[in-house]
């Protein structure tokens, strides 16, 4: 278990939740965003430079698409001055702390405010990968000293509605359940669009396989059951054709019954008839014994 830093030990996972649902974060920061984008029509050059400057430490403001469609922001993409302001805005609405880190000497300095904020919208990208997003990972990919301010990092996080999580300090874990929507980077769009459609297509495809292989089966029961009953049929009327006949070789008793038993009976009665009894006495002298066996007579 980690160390305690307080007075009490923590419990091993520090439960935290958000009364607002994923798909409001958005929106909420949306509305944060607009007394900027008002700011942003009249403001030109450096003044829009220093306008990105304000709204990247802006308490709760954490969505920038908006603001990167604004034409005087637009305006600074091409600027030799001012690029490097669009440039840490787009890392802001849909990069993360690595990006800034790896660009970072061509790029505005961004103050302690700053730096948490990019830490914390990281960690949003990281958890659209997996929402189990281990201590020591965290603490590699934002650079950050001990766990500690780490899980500092991530207790402001949730109460700004950026990430709905919990803590495992036991496990070292950060389990994210759900979290803001970032902005889309150029031509995301374009590819979320392409996987809906080929996922669309593949379901379509996989729905008429089933509704064949169905077909397929309905087909096959019905085949099934004509044949039960046709030879359900051709049984009942052999049944009834063969009710009046002496039993012999050639019928059986019914269910269960064996030929062997058909073969004695059938042999007896052809021993009691008249003319075998006949045949018998000419051939040894005397009537022919009943089958059945008793007491000899003196």
């Amino acid at each position: 278990m980690l160390q305690s830093t307080g007075t009490l030990n923590p419990p091993t996972a520090i439960m935290t939740s958000t009364d607002k649902p994923a798909e409001s974060f958005k929106s909420l920061f949306g509305q944060r965003l607009e007394p900027y984008l008002a700011l942003s029509k009249s403001a030109k050059g450096a003044a829009c430079a220093q306008l990105i400057r304000d709204v990247l430490a802006a308490p709760g403001v954490m969505v920038f698409g908006e603001l990167l469609d604004m034409p005087n922001v637009v305006e600074l993409k091409n600027s030799p001055e001012h690029s490097r302001f669009h440039r840490l805005l787009e890392i802001f609405a849909y990069g993360t702390f690595q990006d800034y880190q790896q660009n970072k000497a061509t790029l505005p300095e961004i103050n302690d405010v700053q730096r948490t904020k990019l830490q914390q919208l990281s960690i949003v990208t990281l958890s659209e990968q997996t929402r189990a997003l281990p201590y020591n990972d965290l603490l590699t990919y934002l650079e950050i000293a001990n766990v500690r301010q780490l899980e500092d990092l991530i207790m402001d996080a949730i109460y700004q509605n950026v990430i709905n999580a919990s803590l495992d300090q036991k496990l070292k874990l950060v389990e994210v359940h759900s979290a803001m929507g970032r902005d889309l980077r150029p031509g995301q769009a374009e590819v979320m669009v392409k996987i809906l459609n080929d996922w669309t297509k593949t379901s379509e495809s996989l729905l008429q396989t089933l509704s064949a292989k169905m077909a397929e089966v309905k087909e096959n029961n019905e085949r099934d059951k004509l044949a039960r009953e046709a030879f359900e049929k051709e049984v009942e009327k052999a049944r009834k054709d063969g009710s009046g006949l002496p039993l012999g070789k050639n019928r059986r008793l019914g269910p269960g019954s064996s030929h062997m038993m058909d073969y004695e009976m059938s042999d007896q009665h052809q021993f009691q008839s008249p003319e075998f009894s006949g045949e018998y006495e000419r051939m040894f002298g005397g009537p022919k014994r009943s089958g059945k066996r008793g007491m000899h007579r003196g």
